[in-house]
């Protein structure tokens, strides 16, 4: 009888002592668990410290731009200041004449973005080495308007 008291004591402390090896494991993997979440969060805050300077180097110089007349990434250019986030009918026309003045098609210049106007923005956008989008944005215009300019004053130099 002392005999199988001590087998089932036996048992009993190998089972105990299997259960509190693997709760050591279980510690160890969340020990390394939480140290693993302690350096993403020592780098999320380095990046987002990172991040809130930046803002704030670009506020400095949004408000630098504003109280000075002109936007970053814009220049002092005027051209560029007055166009409208979306060309005005005016715009498209001079853009139309424009494109047909530098030979990128044969547009009616009537105001109207439709696929001969879209197709001639593409291929001068390509020419000019701009973002081929087919629309008249504010890079493609002054760059057309430019182009222009300068091809009526060469003519014009041309006996």
């Amino acid at each position: 009888m002392q005999t199988a008291a001590l087998q089932d004591y036996q048992a009993q402390y190998s089972a105990q002592r299997q259960k509190t090896e693997e709760s050591v494991k279980e510690l160890a993997n969340l020990r390394q668990e939480l140290s693993n979440a302690q350096s993403q969060i020592q780098t999320l805050t380095t990046q987002s410290e990172q991040a809130a300077a930046d803002m704030a180097k670009a506020r400095e110089q949004l408000a630098a731009a504003q109280q000075g007349g002109a936007f970053p990434g814009v220049g002092m250019s005027p051209e560029i200041l007055s166009i409208k986030p979306r060309p005005t009918k005016e715009d498209v026309v001079a853009a139309q004449q424009a494109l047909s003045q530098l030979r990128f098609g044969t547009i009616k210049a009537d105001g109207a973005m439709g696929p001969s106007t879209r197709e001639a923005i593409e291929k001068f956008q390509r020419a000019a080495g701009l973002p081929v989008t087919g629309e008249l944005h504010a890079q493609t215009l002054v760059t057309l308007m430019r182009s222009a300019k300068v091809m009526a004053a060469a003519q014009s130099d041309v006996p």
